[in-house]
């Protein structure tokens, strides 16, 4: 495979073999970066039917966009060969981690509320992982974890009978509900996400045995053992979490993976004021995760060169204790070695294949209305800052064809609803059909918020003004976009005075910075109660009477914060269900919308310890809850380094709302495809 192209990849080198896939490096050229390699190799299995099934799990799986999913960047066919592209991390993963020992318990704390934050995010799409574990969860060079392998599986109809009906998971990390072959919901991702901080806390899985089989049945009878049995310097409510994570019964687990984070974060924290500073820096889901009517089981994949820990498919419907009796765990034992034989790939290291229990079956799953697969891209547009965010427009090009014999590139900004445009100059390609152009708007506008695509035109003259020539190359986002853009950054009905919903939700921040700092440096107990009344009206956007004087005080605009980060949320969430919307864009919108829930559950926060300054009556008994109130008001705009890196990044618990105006514009960067 080293040396091979697929499709626009380039294969570098091997990175790893699992049970159903080798994993390689490989560089796109187009857009000059290194990407995972996920193959699939040939097989009689992969018939139409196979193929079209992975398609479908791969759109959806690209529709999957947060800052800790590894994103999926493309898919495809190629010589009876099926590969999906991912993000290349080389930071490796927990798996590694937990075999090096000693993990701290804050490290783990970090690493389970960044993971809970992406299942809660993928269940609120209706998307079961089902084969949560250590090998599928990446680390970063920076130590931020990445849920990965939301991935396709291996369906060996030809091995086993399979007729897609089967699901998958790893037996050491699988629910019990999971292992008996039972109907799932979230919780057994939750479950699974349990034993992996099980893991962490203790170097090994709470259920061991010989043989898969053995593993299943303790998993479904035996109770979770006691964790303070295994690590007894571990805070005794500790003991209680884990045990209600592992519960045997769904309905006694906890019903959100945010749920399981901030139960383990309150167990381990024994002050106050550690336990507010990961709720700030780490913030969790504050709703409730709801899961679609029919969510989508993604077949998990396993790309670790260990032969341990191998995902298995069993088969939904039938619970493996009926397979127990002595006949059956004799044919179960013949289809493994079986199978481990027939399915051994002679020019791929001896990497044990998936066992697969060929069990009855009920009605295939039907097929998802999903979009259409993604096209090759040639370059992107990106938009930058010279005076101000989004007066610069940057165009990077590659592999473009050579324009028609008399005939010059010519690049041009559009806005498709208008059919309004300005040049932004001749594309001037070098040997490798690569081009750079950068241009800076005179008057300083922010182009993005006027312009939602670039078409790139054959001229026959180089200085024309006037578009006249064929669209041989584009890039667009929805024009419903650069409107969201416009009221979130500039005007909106909704703003204070026709201004922006931003600016409408720094104003606020502003007048709450104001009276929470005069609320922390109050003389009496009647002026901090004020202070704190004036404090959460303002992020309410309300005039209750907190402090009992007879009148209830909002010295803010009146509106509230919370007001303004639901319109600027709900402004992105309408710009990427737009049925154009790109994965980059609906990525880069969820960044943003990151930004918005750190400032919400840090104003969340912010009311919970003002109202504790309105329950005392002594200044000095509640400093430390108005010297917090008064920090978090302050990262409300300016957001919090917790990485301690030098810069403020659009992650939980550090982008605030300064970051939003910075950043803004990058939901508007879109890739170059060839027009047909």
């Amino acid at each position: 495979m080293i040396g091979k192209q697929l499709g626009s990849y380039q294969i570098i080198d091997k990175l790893g073999a699992g049970g159903m896939a080798s994993v390689y490096l490989g560089y796109q050229a187009a857009v000059d970066r290194q990407v995972a390699i996920k193959v699939l190799p040939p097989h009689p299995g992969l018939d139409s039917a196979f193929v079209e099934r992975f398609e479908q799990e791969a759109r959806t799986i690209a529709k999957l966009q947060h800052p800790h999913i590894l994103p999926l960047f493309d898919y495809g066919k190629q010589d009876d060969i099926i590969y999906l592209v991912m993000a290349y991390v080389d930071g490796g993963t927990l798996e590694d981690r937990i075999a090096q020992g000693g993990i701290q318990l804050r490290t783990i704390e970090k690493i389970l509320r960044e993971i809970a934050s992406a299942l809660d995010y993928a269940h609120r799409q209706g998307i079961i992982h089902r084969d949560i574990k250590p090998a599928n969860i990446l680390l970063d060079g920076e130590g931020h974890a990445l849920l990965a392998d939301f991935g396709i599986a291996k369906l060996a109809e030809s091995s086993a009978n399979l007729t897609g009906t089967g699901v998958v998971g790893t037996p050491a990390y699988m629910s019990p509900e999971q292992a008996q072959g039972l109907s799932i919901d979230p919780r057994s991702d939750i479950y699974s996400l349990g034993v992996v901080v099980y893991q962490m806390l203790t170097g090994e899985q709470p259920f061991d045995a010989p043989s898969a089989m053995q593993l299943i049945l303790k998993i479904i009878q035996d109770p979770p053992p006691n964790i303070l049995q295994k690590v007894a310097s571990l805070p005794e409510e500790l003991g209680e979490v884990m045990q209600t994570v592992l519960a045997k019964d769904p309905d006694e687990r906890y019903q959100t993976a945010s749920a399981f984070a901030e139960a383990f974060s309150q167990a381990i924290h024994q002050d106050r004021d550690s336990l507010a500073a990961i709720r700030a820096a780490l913030p969790l889901e504050d709703q409730p995760t709801e899961v679609r009517e029919k969510p989508t089981i993604l077949l998990g994949q396993n790309t670790s060169d260990h032969t341990t820990g191998q995902t298995v498919i069993v088969q939904q419907g039938v619970s493996p204790l009926v397979l127990l009796g002595g006949f059956a765990i004799i044919a179960v034992a013949l289809v493994l070695v079986v199978l481990l034989i027939v399915t051994r790939d002679d020019d791929e290291p001896n990497v044990v294949d998936t066992p697969v229990v060929s069990l009855p079956t009920e009605t295939p799953p039907q097929p998802t209305d999903l979009p259409q697969p993604t096209t090759p891209t040639f370059g992107q547009v990106r938009f930058g800052m010279s005076a101000i965010p989004g007066d610069t427009v940057m165009l990077e090009v590659s592999a473009l064809d050579e324009p028609s014999a008399g005939h010059v590139y010519i690049a041009w900004l559009v806005n498709t609803a208008q059919d309004t445009y300005i040049k932004l100059g001749e594309l001037r390609l070098d040997l490798l059909g690569s081009a750079e152009l950068t241009y800076t708007d005179p008057e300083g506008e922010i182009l993005p918020i006027l312009y939602n695509a670039v078409y790139i035109s054959e001229e026959t003259d180089a200085t024309t003004d006037t578009l006249n020539g064929d669209v041989v190359y584009r890039a667009a986002v929805p024009i419903e976009v650069s409107q969201v853009l416009r009221q979130i950054l500039v005007e909106s009905p909704d703003g204070l005075n026709g201004g922006s919903l931003l600016d409408g939700a720094k104003s606020e921040v502003e007048a709450a910075v104001r009276h929470a700092g005069l609320a922390s440096n109050a003389a009496t107990a009647a002026s901090m109660h004020s202070h704190a009344e004036h404090t959460i009206n303002i992020l309410r956007g309300e005039r209750i009477d907190y402090d009992g004087d007879g009148s209830g005080v909002n010295p803010g605009r009146g509106v509230g914060l919370y007001t303004f980060l639901e319109q600027m949320e709900t402004l992105l969430v309408e710009a990427v269900t737009q049925e154009d919307a790109t994965p980059d864009l609906q990525r880069n919108a969820e960044f943003l919308r990151v930004c918005l829930q750190n400032t919400r559950l840090r104003a969340n926060r912010i009311i919970a310890l003002e109202q504790e300054l309105l329950a005392s009556d002594s200044v000095e008994a509640v400093q430390e809850q108005a010297a917090e109130s008064t920090l978090l008001a302050a990262q409300l705009n300016d957001g919090d380094d917790l990485n301690e890196n030098g810069r403020i990044e659009l992650f939980e618990g550090e982008c605030g709302l300064a970051q939003i105006s910075d950043s803004a514009i990058y939901i508007t960067n879109m890739d170059v495809i060839k027009v047909e």
